[in-house]
């Protein structure tokens, strides 16, 4: 049960903004958005070390705080991109070594940029 405030912002029984009305706000203020993806490329990235469907859970969230299908599509390739740097940073020294494993790294690329750009598109069902 909501209520309509002066402003027009949903508002429920506690006066707090409803979730559409911060989730419009993060989609739409530079600022709020950042600090979204501040809050969200962190859990992203645990999730992912946690298992591969955690890239997917990433891109969504990612996607869901973009304003549109395209922005969340762009912006979870780029975790893609954060992921692959912080899997290059984990290996240390032994780089080199994983990148001569050719069919193996592409598999390891493919999923790193895939599976978010993916878990972004459910922003098209949202």
């Amino acid at each position: 049960m909501t209520e309509i405030d002066r402003s027009g912002e949903d508002e429920d029984a506690s006066g707090d903004p409803g979730i559409d009305a911060v989730l419009e706000r993060v989609r739409t203020e530079p600022r709020a958005h950042w600090l979204a993806v501040l809050v969200v490329v962190p859990i992203g990235l645990i999730l992912a070390w946690l298992h591969w469907l955690g890239l997917i859970v990433a891109g969504a969230l990612v996607g869901f705080i973009s304003p549109t299908v395209w922005h969340g599509l762009v912006g979870a390739l780029g975790f893609g991109v954060v992921v692959l740097a912080v899997f290059a940073i984990g290996l240390g020294d032994s780089v080199r070594g994983v990148l001569e494993m050719a069919p193996a790294v592409y598999v390891t690329v493919v999923s790193a940029l895939g599976l978010p750009a993916l878990g972004a598109l459910f922003r098209g069902i949202v």
